[in-house]
Parts: C-alpha cells; sequence; structure tokens
C-alpha cells in the first residue's frame, strides 16, 4: 500500500512540474508569426494600388481611385508632405498628403501598430461614396494576411530612396518645389544600360520609347529623369493591372511583372537613363 501511495505521489508531482513548465514557456507570437510569413513584394503592389492589386470593381472606390492608395497620401517615398508630394495639390479627386512619414513610422512603431492603423476599423467606410482626407477602413477591402504583406512592406521591404537619389524641396506642402539630382547615385551607366536591354527592352523597346506609360505622354526617358521614386518602386516590385486608364482605352497599361534585379542594378539603370539620346522622352 505503502508503495502505492508513492507512486500516485511521484506522479501527482510530476504533472504538477511538467504544467508549471508549460505555463513558464514562451509561446509563439502571433503577430510575429504572422508577419514572417507575410510578402513585403505583394506588400509593395498593395501600396501601389489595393484596389487593382485585389481586383475590387465597386465604382464607390473605382470612381476615385486615389482615395483608396497608399502612395496618394504617403509618396512613392514613404516620406507624405516633406517628400515628393510636396507640390501634390489636393483636389476632388487626390486626398491631402499625409503630414507625418511613414520613415518614422517604421523607426518608431510596431507592427501590431502599424496592422491595427492600417486595418483602421473606425477609419472612412469603403462603400460611404463619401471622399474625405480620413484614412480608408483597408479591412472592408483586404484580408489580415494582405494587411500583413503592406505591414511588411513598410516595416521591413521598403527602401529608403536616398539610396538612389538625391530629393531637394523647398517650401511647404502643397506649394513647395522639389528637385531630383544625383540619380542613381553610385551607379555604372555601361553596366545599367546592358541590364535595361537583357531585362527591360523586351517590353521598353530598345530606348524605352515602346511604351506610352500610362498613355499620358510619358516614355521610360521621362520616368529615368522625372520620377525616379516611381521608377525604383515599379522596376523592384512590378504593377498590378492600371485598370482605370485601360477602361478609358489605354492599350499601354498592363501589369508589370517582379523583375529580377537588385538595388544596384536600378542605380546602374538610372544613371543610363539620364542619356538622352539613348532614353529620349517623349515627343
Amino acid at each position: 500500500m505503502k508503495n502505492v501511495r508513492l507512486l500516485i505521489g511521484v506522479f501527482v508531482i510530476a504533472m504538477v512540474s511538467y504544467s508549471c513548465s508549460n505555463d513558464n514557456e514562451v509561446k509563439p507570437d502571433a503577430d510575429q508569426i504572422a508577419f514572417d510569413a507575410a510578402d513585403g513584394a505583394i506588400g509593395a503592389r498593395l501600396y501601389d494600388h489595393v484596389l487593382n492589386q485585389v481586383g475590387v470593381t465597386d465604382t464607390k472606390m473605382t470612381s476615385k481611385p486615389n482615395f483608396f492608395r497608399c502612395k496618394s497620401c504617403h509618396g512613392w517615398d514613404l516620406l507624405g508632405q516633406k517628400g515628393v508630394l510636396i507640390d501634390k495639390q489636393s483636389s476632388d479627386s487626390y486626398p491631402v498628403a499625409f503630414s507625418g512619414s511613414l520613415m518614422e513610422v517604421r523607426q518608431n512603431d510596431g507592427i501590431r501598430e502599424i496592422f491595427d492603423a492600417i486595418k483602421n476599423t473606425s477609419g472612412r467606410s469603403t462603400t460611404s461614396g463619401i471622399y474625405d482626407n480620413n484614412m480608408p477602413a483597408f479591412g472592408e477591402i483586404l484580408t489580415d494576411d494582405q494587411i500583413w504583406d503592406l505591414v511588411k512592406f513598410i516595416k521591413e521591404t521598403a527602401h529608403d530612396v536616398n539610396d538612389f537619389y538625391q530629393l531637394t524641396t523647398t517650401g511647404t506642402y502643397p506649394t513647395g518645389s522639389k528637385e531630383f539630382s544625383d540619380i542613381g547615385r553610385g551607379g555604372d551607366p555601361v553596366a545599367g544600360l546592358a541590364t535595361f536591354k537583357a531585362v527591360c527592352a523586351g517590353c521598353h523597346g530598345q530606348n524605352g520609347n515602346k511604351i506610352n506609360i500610362y498613355c499620358k505622354g510619358e516614355y521610360l526617358g521621362n520616368m529615368f529623369r522625372e520620377d525616379p521614386h516611381e521608377m525604383q518602386h515599379k522596376a523592384l516590385w512590378g504593377m498590378p493591372n492600371d485598370e482605370e486608364h485601360i477602361a478609358v482605352g489605354c492599350t499601354d497599361a498592363g501589369m508589370m511583372p517582379i523583375q529580377s534585379i537588385t538595388d544596384q542594378d536600378i542605380r546602374n539603370m538610372m544613371v543610363a537613363g539620364q542619356d538622352t539620346v539613348q532614353f529620349p522622352g517623349y515627343k
């Protein structure tokens, strides 16, 4: 009988010890797991154009697409009013730029804070047809996984565009001005032209003038020299179909796939793109 009681006692102690050790285990953080599994390249295309990336067709949103594009408020450079948007006037078709910087958010906020800000359950309804300057409730459009893709892009995948060019701004939003210099800083134009011919010329042509980008009078040469912030983004992460321009008959508005190129390849092509003979502007 004593042996039975002893065995029971040992069993109880063992079970208590097991339970306590399990209680003290560090459990996986669900947010971190979701963030680690997210795809920052998909997040980059969502940042470019949420509606086109996920195929939204509701005209309450597609009639005013810029009110649902992250880049419209935050800029291709993530700097809001202090970056490339410094001279972008708001209108009934374009929202007011964000007064802060997502680069600062990237440094200072945790992944859950960024997730909640994007999901924005108390934000402007996406189906209201009211186009105020409040951030939309993207949780009405995007799944949690897609929101995590955006968080991954902002927190980790996005680049500091100062690595690609110098942006000088004067004045204040929205009547300020901007100037690009040292475009493709540290790049090699010979290597850039070789990369362009190998990777990009098949679609854009040998001189970058096969596609009238957005059917708005822009060749790739214009993008290299006037929009390096946008060129850098799309060259690395592609773009979804440009549905609003396709809808009005533009045949040069298809999707752009992700290319197998490096940041240095981008710098090299940017430098090469400053050659107005090799890459002419739109005529």
